[in-house]
């Protein structure tokens, strides 16, 4: 039976973003504090200084002597670019870090626990107007009363701001060239999203500070999951077993070198790397 809370019991301020993925794996990060996020802001408000300082420099020597009203308008210009477009280029392009939020370990994903895209990164700071209102004073309150430290831009833009937890994240050459991607013959036509690849890499990166047990457990949904839409007709004892190995060959299979987010048609792989290739139980059992 669950206990009621007493009425003197102190509220508490959760530090957790949970969540539930489509594919029934729920994830757990860490939520940046106000703190954290306004040092990241600080070293982003030095480097738009510093490039507004330079832009306006150069401009006034190459374009107030022939064009003078040119200057101001180019200032102008920069002055738009700088305080919205730097951080949606940066969010969109960047895996929603800035340099600021490079430094302090932050980054911005979406709500639902998978990297943000460039519309979403445009959307979240087209608002940023709104939150800087008083001295960001909308977006102090705003970030303290939606429960997760979310300001508005948060909100429109479905996003949070999380702590990075640094991980070695498997990638070719080292580690696919170790792994025996699934057969055409076993797979159907459908093709997972740039989304469920990303997912998929995050569990391979946190593979190494997951115990045997714990990664058995999170990964054992989303491999059943992607096995029934890939309509997968091999072992599925296999699946079953060795679930973070089965995704590791879901990752090796849809992969491709050049991956600008787009999830790649199923292809023939290089004679070479077939010969080189070994079970991946091997590797991530």
């Amino acid at each position: 039976m669950s206990q009621a809370l007493s009425p003197r019991s102190p509220a508490r301020i959760s530090l957790d973003h949970v969540v539930e993925t489509p594919e029934n794996v729920v994830l757990t990060y860490q939520l940046a504090g106000p703190v954290v996020r306004l040092a990241a802001y600080m070293i982003d408000l030095i480097l738009r200084i510093a490039l507004f300082v330079a832009f306006a420099f150069i401009s006034s020597i190459a374009f107030a002597r022939y064009v003078p009203g040119l200057t101001l308008a180019a200032l102008l210009v920069l002055f738009f670019v700088l305080d919205w477009l730097y951080f949606a280029i940066c969010e969109g392009c960047f895996r929603g870090k800035t340099p600021g939020k490079h430094m302090y370990g932050l980054r911005v994903i979406h709500a639902g626990g998978y990297p943000i895209s460039f519309w979403e990164a445009m959307v979240r700071n087209l608002v940023r107007a709104m939150d800087s209102v008083s001295f960001y004073g909308v977006g102090w309150l705003t970030m303290l009363a939606s429960g997760g430290f979310r300001r508005l831009g948060d909100l429109v833009g479905q996003t949070v701001v999380v702590e990075e937890k640094r991980v070695t994240v498997p990638r070719e050459p080292i580690i696919l060239e170790k792994i025996q991607p699934l057969a055409r013959g076993e797979l159907g036509g459908w093709i997972p999203p740039a989304k469920t690849m990303a997912l998929i890499e995050e569990f391979l990166g946190r593979r190494g500070v997951l115990t045997h047990v714990r990664g058995h457990s999170m990964a054992v949904g989303l491999a059943r999951t992607l096995a029934g839409r890939l309509n997968y007709q091999g072992a599925l004892r296999q699946v079953e077993e060795y679930p973070m190995a089965f995704l590791a060959r879901v990752y090796a299979t849809f992969y491709r070198a050049d991956d600008d987010g787009t999830p790649a048609e199923i292809l023939d792989l290089p004679k070479g790397r077939q010969a080189g290739a070994v079970a991946a139980e091997e590797v991530f059992t």
